[in-house]
């Protein structure tokens, strides 16, 4: 259970696709493969359970609850360190100009969040955020590119 005051990321981008173009981004596998992660085998339902791969680290996925076409929750961790485990929350926003926004908050806890008060930890942040930041610009390369070979 994640507490108010655990380590948190948090990233907003808005960006142009309409809504429906980004939850088939956040919301499948493919997706995933295509920005968040190098290999994702998971189905994105409540209660799935899968796996993806970023940078050779292989992480364990569960869906903890997909609202339809406007956001999904997981929880994610190093397969080999179960303490590593965070909260992710990806959510949508239509904006008004027909373009969309997404919202990211990763929140770590229990074990990880307790560790990351330390120095080695704090670097670890560091790193999630910037892996936070890189995610996003492959989204929005992936998002130039379609829209050049369109």
């Amino acid at each position: 259970m994640s507490l108010p005051d655990d380590p948190t990321i948090e990233r907003t981008a808005d960006l142009d696709l309409d809504a429906e173009q980004l939850w088939e981004l956040i919301s499948s596998a493919d997706g995933w493969s295509s920005w968040l992660v190098d290999e994702a085998d998971v189905v994105i339902a409540a209660e799935a359970v899968g796996s993806a791969v970023e940078d050779g680290v292989t992480r364990q996925v569960r869906i903890d609850s997909v609202t339809e076409g406007r956001g999904i929750a997981f929880s994610w961790w190093n397969r080999n360190d179960p303490s590593s485990a965070s909260f992710v929350q990806l959510d949508i926003v239509e904006l008004p100009d027909g373009h969309s926004q997404l919202h990211i908050r990763e929140q770590f806890r229990g074990a990880s969040a307790t560790i990351s008060m330390s120095r080695s930890m704090s670097r670890s942040m560091s790193s999630a955020a910037v892996s936070w930041d890189v995610r996003l610009v492959s989204l929005w390369l992936l998002i130039v590119q379609s829209a050049v070979m369109a």
